[in-house]
Formats: C-alpha cells, structure tokens, sequence
C-alpha cells in the first residue's frame, strides 16, 4: 500500500466513524503527530513508543504498513 492509498483508507474509516486522525489517537491515548508520522512513513514503528502506535494502528485499521 503507498502512503496515498494509506492516507485515502485511513481517512475514510475514520470519517465513517466520524472521527479525524486527532480525535482518534487522543482517544487511544497517542500522540497524533507520532500516528501522522506512521501513516506518513517517515516512522517505522519498530521500537518503543513509535512500535505500540504502531500496534494500535494496526488492531485498528488492520495491516497497512508493507513491512
């Protein structure tokens, strides 16, 4: 999936539900910059604080990272 194609999904789940990225990731206790940054691919999410955003992305949205 590229980071378009990811964008694209994300944001259409989440307006179904009538959330933003924002609202989102304060409910699950996340940093929203951090969740952009993945969505984005300038992070991995391979270790610490960036690998459980990460995981709740993934419980979430299911798996919409390559790796």
């Amino acid at each position: 999936m590229t980071i378009e194609q990811r964008r694209a999904f994300v944001g259409q789940k989440l307006e179904s539900i009538g959330e933003t990225v924002t609202s989102w990731s304060k409910k699950n206790s996340l940093d929203h910059r951090i969740v952009n940054d993945l969505i984005d691919g300038k992070f991995l999410g391979t270790r610490g604080v960036t690998l459980k955003a990460r995981t709740q992305i993934e419980a979430f949205f299911g798996n919409i990272f390559d790796n």
